[in-house]
């Protein structure tokens, strides 16, 4: 009961964060910018390929796994914010689940071509 009371009150702070946000600094959302996470990862290994080696690494399996991708999905987004120069609380948010749901094949985006637009 106290680990699912600490996650709620992390949630909430988080979500206080974001709200606390100015309208004006809420990033817009790219789907391409996933791709580039989902590609390049943390040090040029893909998010994939560290979710899978994490474990493989600590055999983890079930809710273990998705928390695993979860965390490699949060590494890698926030590494990728931080050298694009664009690291905010609301972006990390965004991103972090659009990897997350990406990595794990429950979401797939898809890129808009030239002529399409």
């Amino acid at each position: 009961m106290k680990k699912l009371t600490l996650l709620l009150f992390f949630v909430l702070l988080i979500s206080i964060a974001v709200m606390a946000q100015d309208v004006a600094d809420t990033p817009e959302f790219d789907s391409a910018f996933v791709q580039v996470i989902l590609l390049t990862g943390v040090g040029g290994l893909s998010v994939a390929a560290a979710t899978e080696m994490l474990k493989r690494l600590l055999k983890a399996t079930g809710v273990l796994a998705y928390v695993i991708s979860a965390v490699v999905a949060v590494a890698a987004t926030a590494f990728a914010l931080v050298t694009a120069g664009t690291f905010t609380i609301g972006g990390l948010l965004i991103y972090s689940v659009a990897v997350f749901l990406t990595a794990n094949g429950i979401y797939k985006f898809s890129a808009k071509s030239a002529r399409n637009q």
